[in-house]
Formats: structure tokens, C-alpha cells, sequence
């Protein structure tokens, strides 16, 4: 058969993106996940790749899925979701990119676990609690430390002062028992806080 008439025969191109079917409490889940890259939000189950929860996968909640299923929980609501089928666990307030990086890996197969959990789950203790009693101001210091910002770019970045800034990284180390920055950030990879 000449190529051209395999060419006329093949399949439309599917729609671009990883197709994500959302069950969620409210809508601001879909919201917030209309605005990841590469993610398009479909409405049947049979449309869908992958399917992101925040709503408990235990007894008494919906029915688990059969599509890979990311659920945004922690502690015991996190472990349940797992016992009950799920792939993959963030924490609720998960930054867009960890989101994004953990359906991206879904859709490939893998499961997603925060390191805190995964080391629960092997009997381990954290070297860091999953927290580390954090704010979610000094979450995004930590973030941004990540990304190697000074204090001056994170001041700037964040709208505080130099001096803010500066003391919401000394309260991240401290936290995180870290004596420097690659340290600390080192130390929210291990638990889970920042992907690198």
C-alpha cells in the first residue's frame, strides 16, 4: 500500500495534553489544575489518562477509580487513599510544579509518594518532619531557595522587605535543624517540601 493512502488512513491526532478527569469537594481543584501546562481537564472517565482527588478513596467516600489517581491528602487520609487504590499522594497545598511533575509521572506508570510518607510506609522515621512546622510563607522562602534566590530576589519576588525576607530564611533553617541553605533545601527534598 502506497504511503500516502497510510497516511489518509491513520487516526486524528489526539488533543494535546495529559487528560485529567477531576473529582473533587469544590471547584477549586479544576481551577487550579485548568492552569498547569500540558493538563487538559475532560469530563468522562473514558476521556481521561489520570484522575486527581481531593476527596477521601476509604470506605464511605466515591468508588476508587481504575485510572491512575493522584489524591491530595495527608497523614491517615493519605495512607487510606493508598490502601484504597491510589497511585500517587501530594500534600493539599502542593506547589503547581510538584502537581504538574507528579501527574506528568502518572501518566507514565510511576507513582508518586512525598519522601516523609514513603519512609513511614517503610517503617522509617522522617529526618524531617513532613512539615517541619513551616508557614506557608516560609514554604515559599524554601521554594525559593531552591531555585537559588538570594534574599534580595526573594524580598522582591514576594513583595516583603530585605529584612523579612532574610528572617523568614533564618526561621527555614532553623526549622529544618539546616546550617546552610543548600542544606536546608536539601533537607525539604528529603521530606518532601520541595522537588528539585
Amino acid at each position: 500500500m502506497p504511503l500516502a493512502a497510510l497516511l489518509e488512513r491513520r487516526p486524528a491526532a489526539a488533543p494535546a495534553g495529559l487528560a485529567v478527569l477531576v473529582r473533587a469537594a469544590g471547584p477549586a481543584l479544576a481551577a487550579r489544575l485548568a492552569r498547569l501546562p500540558g493538563i487538559r481537564l475532560v469530563e468522562e472517565e473514558a476521556a481521561a489518562t489520570v484522575v486527581v482527588t481531593d476527596q477521601p478513596l476509604a470506605a464511605g467516600g466515591p468508588p476508587a477509580p481504575m485510572l491512575p489517581t493522584l489524591i491530595l491528602a495527608e497523614g491517615p487520609a493519605a495512607l487510606a487513599g493508598l490502601r484504597a487504590g491510589a497511585q500517587a499522594v501530594l500534600p493539599p497545598d502542593a506547589a503547581p510544579d510538584q502537581v504538574a511533575a507528579g501527574l506528568a509521572a502518572l501518566g507514565r506508570g510511576l507513582a508518586v509518594l512525598p519522601p516523609a510518607l514513603l519512609a513511614g510506609l517503610a517503617g522509617r522515621e522522617p529526618s524531617v518532619p513532613v512539615e517541619a512546622g513551616l508557614t506557608r510563607r516560609e514554604r515559599e522562602v524554601l521554594d525559593l531557595l531552591a531555585a537559588g534566590a538570594s534574599n534580595k530576589v526573594i524580598a522582591r519576588r514576594l513583595g516583603l522587605s530585605f529584612h523579612t525576607a532574610k528572617a523568614h530564611v533564618a526561621a527555614v533553617l532553623q526549622k529544618l535543624g539546616a546550617g546552610s541553605r543548600a542544606d536546608a533545601v536539601a533537607r525539604g527534598a528529603r521530606a518532601g517540601l520541595v522537588l528539585l
